[in-house]
């Protein structure tokens, strides 16, 4: 029998090998780069500083001690073996600082078996801009790294110095603080203390139609206010004040003092950074911040668009540049004059200058990649979440580059006198005459007002006057949309720490939300105080501003790093040793003796601070008893006996007074209890919970004032 020869084995050709941070950007950047590439993922940071311990040497110049990260061995690993085999490596993490530090940490491992390591970015996910990035491979840039390694030790330093001197001064576990987050929680502290203090102030309005002889019955359908009295603007704040106000205005002449008609260019909006994305996709999707970052995030990293065809449909999405690149504006303007017409278009294109305290400009504004994939043209690829977004990115990208819109604002004033005193009446009404940009990104209320006809110096008849008793309202609770706005306005955090940072306030029951509104919690009062005493330095907003600026310097090349991590933590290490010894027992706070035994094992009564707010529970909890009570939320409007949470035969909570069972009041009351009682009577009020923000109605049946608490969406336009 014939030996069979041996067929040799053919030679593999060894692949570049290109590793992403995300596992979802594998499919897309595959089917750019062809059989010469093997592309895998990190799945995020490998290496870290460990958890269990501060992993800084201080006496070190700060040296961060670096380990894998628990559960990431084997992810490390496989990518190392990889890493042998390859003839090169491209580091293609994220275009931003944690991404080259991730780049920087992989380098390092790798550099032991393959030392042909390059670095590339890219700002899209598009075949053209990952060839570009192929043709431009560079050096880790060590001067990010070090500025990502500075705010990351810095951190640590904040972080593992005051939450265990928290913790030991609460008893709990629960305490923590950190840099942006603590300046984060004070905002919101800060705001709550603002609307405990707040102080109703009676005021009234005045609102009179007018028509002149003759006229239509349509003219006298526009209300007038009433804005000055003698020059002086009108400020009636009493009953007394108004009754005397109305008796002069019945017996006043009128005649129009002035007709004055103005145009109003209306600027176009820049295109999106990442704050105004998630404030936008709040107030018009009401979307959280973290759910529009994870929506953005799949758009940039691909999308299957039809015949297997995967690709990232969004620029990087996080960023505080309004720049948009040559090849983005060109494609902007050419789609603009073919699909809208050349008198839609801009001379010259547009350019967004953003004015805040910093701004990185490594990276474009965030707009899609191609702007004929319109968004009517994506909807069958996408999700219904996806398309929101899209459309949101789509229209603010191509309304950027449009012409500004232009309206006719018409301003009316009536002059009536009576007693020899002037009282003017004001009507302004804008009307539409160029909607530019606003055919693509509608803003605000477009709703055009009727205009009357009066001419100026023509007398009219008043109809009748409608007087309105009104209480000045308190400030607004931030939302998630108006937070972001107060942290980037203030140059606290950065766009990538928006999210993480309410997240953990999230977490740490810092905050509360009702609908949109974030309320400190009375557990995120307490630390805000007991943080803006002892370590004001760390909530105080230019302080934290300030540390920002000197990352951002430290990346510029224009600050070390060391040097600048020595001059913060020398004082504030003082400040945290003061701390340990100043700072008094503080687990009162969270477990106050109620001088009454538990009904059940006879413990004592604690009233205890929980994720949810306060409660009454037996000091004999560790030993087994789960007994608890609620806090009284009010004072009943019937009887005055306490309101608390009670429930329905079928375990719906309602309200209702606990003297039910000895007295038999009736009170009860559907509406959560509000924090605030009735500016008018001091009974207690239930709140509706809505999308504009929260109505409180006063439950004593002789009052039901009603007041508003709005959320803080009412600055939609630009």
């Amino acid at each position: 029998m014939a030996e069979k020869k041996k067929v040799p084995a053919v030679k593999q050709e060894k692949k570049i090998l290109v590793i992403v941070e995300s596992p979802a950007k594998i499919r897309t950047l595959s089917g750019f780069l062809g059989s010469g590439y093997e592309v895998q993922s990190s799945k995020g940071h490998l290496i870290d500083l460990p958890k269990s311990s501060l992993g800084v040497d201080i006496g070190q110049g700060f040296e961060p001690r670096y380990i894998t990260i628990r559960g990431k061995g084997k992810i490390l690993g496989d990518l190392k073996k990889s890493a042998k085999k390859a003839s090169a490596i491209l580091l293609a993490t994220d275009p931003d600082r944690e991404g080259e530090a991730i780049s920087w940490h992989l380098e390092r491992v790798f550099e032991e078996v393959n030392s042909n390591i390059r670095r590339i970015e890219f700002n899209e996910i598009t075949r053209e801009a990952v060839q570009n990035a192929l043709l431009h491979p560079r050096e880790v840039n060590s001067l990010r790294v070090n500025s990502q390694q500075a705010r990351r030790i810095l951190d640590r330093l904040v972080g593992y110095s005051i939450s265990p001197v928290l913790q030991t001064k609460f008893g709990s576990k629960r305490f923590s603080a950190g840099r942006v987050q603590s300046a984060a929680l004070k905002i919101i502290a800060d705001r709550e203390n603002e609307i405990d203090a707040f102080v109703p102030k009676e005021f009234w309005e005045f609102d009179l139609p007018f028509n002149k002889e003759g006229g239509s019955a349509k003219d006298a359908t526009a209300l007038f206010r009433l804005a000055s009295i003698d020059g002086n603007k009108a400020d009636i704040s009493s009953a007394v004040e108004a009754e005397l106000l109305q008796k002069a205005l019945s017996s006043a002449t009128y005649v129009v003092s002035e007709r004055k008609s103005t145009e109003r260019k209306i600027m176009p909006p820049a295109p999106y950074i990442t704050s105004r994305l998630q404030q936008d996709a709040s107030t018009r999707l009401a979307f959280r911040a973290q759910k529009t970052m994870s929506v953005a995030q799949t758009l940039y990293e691909g999308v299957d668009i039809g015949s297997g065809q995967v690709v990232g449909l969004i620029t990087y999405m996080r960023t505080d540049s309004t720049r948009i690149s040559d090849a983005g504006l060109a494609m902007a303007r050419g789609y603009i004059e073919k699909v809208y017409g050349k008198e839609h278009l801009p001379d010259e294109p547009q350019h967004y200058f953003k004015k805040q305290k910093q701004v990185q400009d490594a990276h474009e504004a965030i707009r899609v990649t191609d702007v004929s994939r319109t968004p009517v043209k994506m909807e069958p690829f996408l999700t219904k979440d996806q398309y929101k977004i899209y459309s949101l990115i789509w229209r603010r990208f191509v309304a950027s580059q449009m012409k500004s819109g232009i309206d006719e604002q018409t301003k009316l004033e009536i002059t009536g006198t009576s007693n020899g005193k002037n009282y003017i009446f004001r009507y302004t009404s804008s009307h539409v005459k160029y909607a530019g940009f606003r055919e693509v990104f509608p803003i605000g209320d477009e709703k055009e007002k009727f205009v009357p006809s009066f001419e100026e110096g023509q007398a009219l008849k008043s109809g009748k006057l409608i007087s309105t008793r009104k209480f000045t309202q308190p400030p607004p609770r931030y939302t998630e949309a108006s937070l972001i706005r107060k942290m980037e306005e203030e140059g606290i955090g950065r766009p990538a720490t928006y999210v993480p940072t309410i997240a953990t306030l999230d977490k740490r029951s810092y905050i509360e939300r009702k609908g949109r509104q974030l309320k400190a919690s009375p557990l995120g009062r307490v630390i805000n105080a007991v943080m803006a005493e002892n370590f004001p330095d760390i909530v105080d907003l230019e302080f934290t501003a300030g540390m920002e600026k000197k990352l951002d310097e430290v990346e510029n090349g224009n600050q070390d790093w060391r040097e600048m991590l020595s001059v913060f933590y020398n004082p504030f290490a003082e400040e945290v040793k003061k701390a340990e010894s100043s700072i008094e027992d503080k687990s009162f706070l969270i477990r106050e003796p109620m001088g009454r035994k538990c009904p059940q094992c006879g413990n004592e009564l604690l009233k205890k601070l929980g994720k949810n707010g306060y409660f009454i529970g037996c000091s004999n909890f560790v030993g087994g008893c789960r007994y608890t009570e609620s806090i009284p939320l009010g004072v009943c409007p019937q009887c005055g006996g306490n309101v608390i949470r009670k429930k329905t035969k079928k375990g719906r909570d309602f309200f209702g007074c606990e003297n039910y069972s000895t007295t038999g009041c009736d009170f009860s009351m559907m509406d959560k209890p509000a924090e605030r009682t009735c500016p008018k009577c001091g009974s207690i009020m239930g709140q509706k919970v809505r999308k504009s923000g929260i109505t409180m109605t006063c439950q004593n049946a002789e009052c039901k004032y009603v007041m508003e608490e709005t959320s803080e969406e009412e600055n939609k336009n630009e």
